[in-house]
């Protein structure tokens, strides 16, 4: 029997990644250290007030602003986690998706930074864009990275790409190089979360898992029980894709996987130390280093250990718990 949160079943069903990752898991975390921070309470689809100080998250508008203020919000924190005036001319971008980002760039997002005194921002790159309003809070989750004890009970090699529907065209660059590397490498399985939006010769694939797109809610809960050893994040370089958060890195590290990835600003500063999970040339190099990966399971696993320690040692989510204690003056 699936259980949820006391708060809310609708807001948790309809809740976006980015209320979670920025907002509700540094403020659980907060709890848990014994600050008593004030109750959350939901005034509408993605705007929040906690005591006196009001949260949009991502999307809203000027009744959204209203609304805070009747509702006693003496300060206001927006949370932007993409480049949404970037997104406009992407064309990698799914058409749907981007011309919802398109509409909202167009008639409320102006407005949302306008009338914030903070803006919650996962790296330099978008701190750039909102200025002396931007606090960088990386994304944070609250599950732990998996240790690689999967490596020595599947004998697969398992390959995946978390990305959602806004990565499909990034994934496309590869089609080619991993079509290759599954007819050569009987052993490795590519998994996609593509519905039927799998591009190009990969689609019938018999090396290929083809997994559902899900819901934010069915997604977590489903995210730590999977193991995977090799996790793939290209981005094309766009400026969209240069604006995008830090998250993947530690999406790969729950699921067990060794990252290989393409380098952005918020993506190596999460990095830091962590050695040779980037690919900084094109496919060759891309193919290059898929196919070393496959043939050396231990440098697989060596991966994986060092970036659970790394995020560890890290803590994201104390991080952020400490940002937000901040913020609402704790």
């Amino acid at each position: 029997m699936l259980r949820f949160p006391a708060f809310g079943f609708r807001e948790y069903l309809d809740r976006i990644p980015t209320t979670d990752l920025y907002f509700r898991n540094p403020l659980a975390e907060l709890r848990r250290m014994g600050f008593d921070a004030p109750r959350i309470r939901h005034l509408s689809a993605n705007v929040y007030l906690v005591g006196r100080t009001g949260v949009i998250v991502r999307y809203g508008g000027a009744r959204d602003i209203e609304r805070l203020s009747s509702a006693g919000a003496q300060h206001i924190v927006y949370i932007a986690d993409d480049d949404f005036a970037a997104s406009v001319g992407d064309l990698g971008i799914p058409e749907p998706y981007r011309l919802k980002l398109k509409a909202f760039v167009e008639d409320n997002w102006p407005e949302l930074p306008a009338a914030a005194d903070t803006v919650i921002v996962p790296g330099t790159v978008l701190a750039e864009i909102y200025g002396a309003k931007a606090r960088i809070i990386p994304p944070a989750w609250d599950l732990p990275p998996a240790s690689s004890d999967h490596f020595v009970t599947q004998e697969r090699i398992e390959i995946v790409h978390l990305g959602t529907g806004s990565h499909r065209g990034d994934l496309a660059l590869l089609v080619a190089p991993l079509t290759r590397i599954l007819e050569r490498h009987g052993g490795a399985r590519l998994t996609l979360f593509a519905g039927s939006a799998v591009p190009g010769r990969l689609r019938s694939h018999h090396h290929l898992r083809l997994k559902r797109p899900r819901s934010w809610w069915r997604y977590k809960r489903a995210l730590p029980k999977m193991r995977f050893h090799l996790a793939l994040y290209p981005l094309a370089p766009t400026a969209f894709n240069n604006a995008r958060s830090a998250n993947k890195l530690f999406e790969h590290a729950i699921v067990g996987a060794a990252s290989l990835m393409s380098a952005n600003p918020a993506l190596k500063a999460a990095a830091d130390s962590l050695e040779n999970i980037f690919v900084e040339g094109g496919v060759n190099e891309w193919a290059a280093e898929i196919e070393t990966l496959i043939a050396d399971r231990n440098a697989l696993c060596e991966r994986v250990d060092q970036a659970r320690a790394h995020i560890l040692e890290a803590n994201p989510l104390a991080r952020a718990a400490k940002a937000w204690r901040e913020i609402l003056e704790l």
